[in-house]
């Protein structure tokens, strides 16, 4: 397979994954549903330096080091599972009642607050850590050219941020929020439902 050819398979298969539902969609959206367009971009941000973590782990050949020490990889994956199931409960609680949900989008969320957000989420998500892990490791072979690794983060870097603004923009526009102010406490709850699923199929998966 062509470098090129290679590129534009790992660009569709990017761009699919970060396009399925998950931890991610379900994190930007409701922070740019609750918050408005600004708090949902800075969120992707966050996310996108979580996907340059990545990206960085994988072409450092880091991703080795699990192999060796299981354990490390263990010690992760509990923490980040848990994280999810703890981002769950605040959608649970906040989506308690119309009165709690509407008390809970009125605060403000600081840009620092929106970012750290979106790369726990990021961090976190056992879509990327699946995809990093496996996927993404078969298009970079050992002795690759430098140019293909750019090639591959580049990638990475358009299909997260065109997508994740996309749904940032697209939760933020005022006919959705209008939507989510009528129904937000039902939102919530199934949002915090999904992490909290999340963060039990990463922390109980025995892969």
């Amino acid at each position: 397979m062509s470098p090129i050819t290679l590129l534009l398979s790992l660009f569709a298969v990017d761009f699919l994954c970060a396009a399925t539902p998950g931890p991610a969609f379900v994190g930007i959206s409701q922070i740019a549903a609750r918050y408005g367009a600004r708090s949902g971009l800075v969120a992707t941000g966050g996310l996108l330096v979580s996907a340059w973590i990545y990206c960085a782990v994988v072409l450092s050949g880091l991703t080795i080091l699990f192999r060796i020490a299981p354990w490390l990889y263990l010690v992760l994956k509990v923490a980040g599972g848990g994280y999810l199931i703890w981002i769950g409960i605040q959608f649970l609680r906040a989506g308690k009642s119309p009165e709690t949900a509407r008390e809970t989008r009125a605060a403000a969320l600081s840009d620092s607050v929106s970012a750290r957000n979106g790369l726990l989420i990021g961090l976190t998500n056992p879509k990327a850590m699946v995809y990093f892990g496996s996927i993404f490791t078969l298009f970079l072979k050992p002795g690759a050219p430098l140019w293909l690794d750019f090639g591959a983060v580049g990638i990475v870097t358009f299909d997260v941020t065109v997508w994740y603004s996309f749904v940032a923009l697209l939760f933020s526009r005022p006919q959705v929020r209008r939507s989510y102010e009528r129904f937000g406490h039902w939102i919530e709850r199934f949002a915090g439902a999904a992490m909290v699923a999340f963060g039990l199929r990463l922390v109980l998966s025995k892969d």
